[in-house]
């Protein structure tokens, strides 16, 4: 089976460092299937690149190596790493800064195995996703052993990750992505559909749907989006810009007898 190479950077889709990072891949003799996840993460922004690729990179057959490049400590002394994560039956490979960008992904996935990786002293400081990762990338591709890598590591770097917290009166959360996804997992619908309101910042939505459709054009809806997580939304709007919401934004609703988030 030809084996599939994703690339996750802030680079932005019109630029040339991701003509870069791909002609270095193609030097690879082997076939590959090379999938652009995103190339607009908000610049420097680790935890969005967490995000997408702790949703996103499950989703790839077993066996996918991902590339993550989203470093604003390029050149300084965090590591560069290969990783495993998952199962042997069913696992992921990573070459990626050990900044955090694995967060959510070591969240769901267990590590197998990890090697910090060896800059060559030709390469360029800032650069490198195109001088370190994507030439090792290639040298996957075409059959080499990464026990031959660097040292092993046992952890990785991780971000602080928010989880709703209970309160006397209900549960407490904040938005983590931005299109207003709460961090508020969707076993958490019950008791917001009997609470009939969720507070984002400011504002309070009390139309809670199952799906878009439900609402008309223009509604504030909480709904349970595709990711597994309570979402704030305006249907076929833009729930950000009308209810002033953004990364960190506190929700959270009432409830007169909340469950324990570990039920």
């Amino acid at each position: 089976m030809t084996r599939v190479v994703t690339l996750t950077t802030d680079f932005g889709s019109g630029s040339g460092y991701v003509a870069e990072l791909k002609g270095r891949l193609l030097h690879a003799k082997s076939p590959f299937t090379l999938v652009d996840i995103a190339h607009d993460v908000p610049p420097h922004d680790i935890r969005a690149a967490a995000w997408l690729v702790g949703q996103g990179c499950p989703a790839f057959p077993s066996g996918t190596l991902h590339i993550v490049v989203v470093d604003p400590g390029v050149g300084t002394d965090r590591s560069l790493i290969w990783a495993r994560l998952g199962a042997p039956e069913s696992h992921h490979e990573f070459l990626c800064p050990d900044n955090g960008v694995l967060t959510l992904a070591l969240q769901r996935l267990p590590l197998m195995a990890a090697r910090r990786l060896d800059v060559p002293p030709d390469a360029a400081a800032t650069f490198h996703g195109r001088d370190v990762l994507a030439p090792l990338a290639a040298r996957l591709v075409d059959g080499l052993d990464p026990e031959s890598l660097g040292l092993p590591l046992a952890t990785l770097a991780g971000l602080p990750w928010p989880v709703p917290q209970e309160t006397p009166t209900g549960i407490h959360g904040e938005i983590i992505h931005s299109n207003l996804v709460t961090n508020l997992p969707s076993s958490l619908l019950p008791q917001l559909q009997a609470a009939g309101r969720l507070s984002v910042g400011q504002h309070e939505i009390t139309t809670i749907v199952r799906t878009y459709g439900e609402a008309v054009p223009g509604t504030v809806v909480a709904l349970v989006g595709s990711q597994g997580f309570i979402e704030a939304a305006i249907v076929e709007g833009r729930a950000d810009e009308r209810l002033n919401a953004r990364l960190g934004t506190p929700v959270n609703f009432d409830a007169e007898a909340p469950r324990s988030l570990r039920s």
